[in-house]
């Protein structure tokens, strides 16, 4: 039974918890509206500035741009004058809280008012008798922040430090055949086609709209790449033309919130070369939800949360759904990964994706 001074401390919890919810709402709304780079651009600790002043370099209204400035302000994300009506960003901060160029954990606001577009939807996904789950549709701005989130962290240290894991930078140089599963927007292919010129790069996705974004964006901005294309396919129904053609077959992040992720994994291990390369980034977890509270702390219902939101509705949106959800974690996946027909498999740390954990597979000769 918990005593008087525990039961306080966690009503104290809830009200943090609470204030934390509106901060991170307010945090959303400044990067949305470039209020952090208005604020930057005209505030500096040497000069402050009014709600006026950021109000017209954002050209907002001043009254509302006063109330932002007073959340951030006591929340101490920004500073202010003893007066109460200056305010500027500590200089350390500001690529933090740029809106092009945010942290990645800053960027992450953006989520919460993604998911209260979708709160209505996911209380009725939760009722028994409710939909199973949600469409990959209800999410498109969740795509276009998650893109923004990891495009600047993938490409520092994709061909640097990831790729150097993999093993395969010779075989790119000299050419080889790539698949990206759950390929998104594309950013890996073009990154990739671009630095390695002589390998053809392909990539799949079940969303329509990530398909047509991406052909898109190859016609607009890849036009001098002529080593990659887009297609759309299920994961777990690829071409039966594509048995032993690839080289290396990559999932970035994009495994766990499949329906049938068993299903794919079979099907990346058939168009799989003999000695063929399978690497997939996931999130890191421990396949249990107390030793991941132990070994990864807060971050670790921020995580399950985020599946909550997102990653378990999208996956469980069919009857015979396996409905994994963000954390199923290092066991479970080892353990798919070898039904699927792998047997050499590691997994890497990957310090430079904080949150993930490399799976490196190589198919048998």
């Amino acid at each position: 039974m918990e005593t008087t001074k525990e039961l306080d401390a966690f009503r104290k919890q809830i009200e943090t918890i609470a204030t934390h919810g509106v901060l991170s709402m307010s945090i959303a709304l400044g990067l949305k509206l470039k209020l952090f780079d208005a604020l930057a651009k005209v505030a500096s600790e040497e000069e402050p500035k009014s709600a006026r002043d950021v109000a017209d370099a954002a050209g907002m209204k001043e009254r509302y741009i006063q109330e932002w400035l007073n959340t951030m302000a006591c929340a101490s994300i920004i500073e202010m004058t003893k007066s109460g009506d200056k305010y500027w960003i500590p200089k350390e901060r500001i690529n933090d809280l740029s809106s092009s160029n945010s942290h990645a954990m800053v960027a992450h606001q953006l989520f919460l008012p993604i998911f209260g577009r979708v709160f209505d939807q996911i209380c009725q996904v939760f009722e028994k008798n409710g939909p199973l789950g949600m469409e990959y549709e209800s999410y498109t701005d969740f795509y276009r922040v998650m893109d923004e989130v990891s495009h600047a962290k993938h490409k520092a240290n994709l061909i640097s430090h990831f790729l150097p894991l993999t093993g395969l930078t010779d075989k790119l140089k000299s050419g080889a055949a790539v698949l990206d599963v759950g390929c998104g927007s594309g950013f890996h292919i073009f990154h990739l086609a671009e630095h390695f010129p002589n390998s053809n790069f392909t990539g799949v996705d079940v969303s329509l709209d990530a398909v047509i974004s991406a052909t898109q964006a190859l016609s607009v901005e890849g036009k001098d790449l002529h080593n990659a294309a887009f297609i759309h396919s299920d994961a777990g129904r690829m071409s039966e033309e594509w048995t032993e053609k690839f080289d290396w077959v990559t999932i970035f992040d994009a495994c766990h919130d499949q329906q049938r992720p068993d299903l794919a994994l079979k099907e990346v291990h058939r168009v799989l070369k003999p000695g063929g390369v399978f690497t997939m980034l996931e999130i890191n977890g421990t396949s249990n939800p107390y030793t991941d509270r132990q070994e990864i702390g807060l971050l670790s219902a921020y995580l399950y949360g985020l599946s909550m939101f997102h990653c378990l509705p999208v996956g469980s949106n069919s009857k015979d759904a396996l409905c994994l959800g963000t954390m199923w974690g290092t066991k479970r996946a080892t353990e798919m990964l070898k039904v699927a027909g792998f047997t050499d498999i590691q997994v890497v740390p990957t310090p430079f994706f904080a949150v993930n954990v490399l799976y490196l597979c190589k198919k048998a000769m």
